[in-house]
Parts: structure tokens; sequence; C-alpha cells
């Protein structure tokens, strides 16, 4: 097998076996596939075809899925109200701003003791890219909030 689809594979496989986030055979269900036909992507034997990575991110609500395949691109993982959310849309901006300054406020703790420890190393730093990127997807999920209870909802391509 050739490295098409490894890196994917192995966060699904993060994910499911060594988080143990979800139960795999529940995930193979819900994605209308067999044990063995699942368990051969996540072993990276076969790879995830497209439909099977939509049924995924379906499936598993984990925004690392989302932020792999966007990855290198314009786009920023964006987390959609719930069904509950639309229903009291003034506490689910609330909540989604809150979330916004948390997750900054992480951002800059993290940059302050990185600074007052001697500097930023590769491990801070890639753990402050981490939480920038929890920070960038907590705005694009309040915009995505503020357009869709406040404004039509249409087809737009931004850029960021």
């Amino acid at each position: 097998m050739t490295q098409r689809g490894r890196a994917f594979a192995d966060i699904v496989y993060t994910i499911l076996v060594v988080e143990r986030a979800y139960p795999v055979e529940v995930i193979a269900n819900a994605m209308g596939m067999n044990y063995a036909a699942f368990h051969s992507r996540l072993i990276s034997r076969t790879c995830f075809s497209a439909d099977e990575i939509r049924d995924l991110l379906e499936a598993i609500p984990d925004p690392r899925l989302a932020s792999y395949l966007l990855d290198r691109s314009i786009f920023l993982p964006a987390e959609r109200s719930s069904d509950a959310d639309q229903a009291e849309p003034a506490a689910s901006l609330q909540r989604g701003a809150t979330r916004v300054v948390i997750e900054a406020t992480d951002v800059l703790e993290l940059m302050d003791a990185a600074l007052a420890g001697g500097g930023i190393d590769h491990r801070k730093q890639r753990l402050l890219l981490k939480e920038i990127e929890e920070t960038e997807r907590a705005l694009a999920s309040l915009r995505l909030c503020l357009k869709g209870n406040y404004t039509e909802q249409s087809l737009r391509i931004s850029r960021r």
C-alpha cells in the first residue's frame, strides 16, 4: 500500500482506537459498512472514498478530521449550529462569543508562559499552533452562527 490516505486513516485510528472516543463497530454500522471493510480502511490497507469521508465526518464530529482535509487550503473548518442552538439564537451566540474569548485567552496564556520561560521551542510552537487553530475554528463557527441567525441563507464563497 502506498502512503495515499495514510495520514487521514491515522487520525481516524487515533480517535477510534487509541482515544476510544467511539466504538469502531458503531461507526462502521453508522457508515453502512461491515467491521472488516472499515478496519481495512483504519489500518490503511484500503483508502477511504470521498463518500466514506463525508459519512465519517457526520458520524465522528471531531474537528481534526475536517482540519486535516482543509489543511493547505484557503478554507477554515467551522461548526454548524445544532437545531437546539437555532431555537435559542441569542444563547447560541453568547456561547459562541464566550468560546472565542476562552480560546483566545488560552493562546495568550501559552504565549506568555513560553516567552517567560525562555522562548518558543518546537513543542511549544506546535501547542500554540494547535490553540490558534482552535481559536480560528471558534471564530469561524461564530461567524457561521451569526450569518445563519441574522441574514438570509445564501451560497457565498468568501476568502479569509
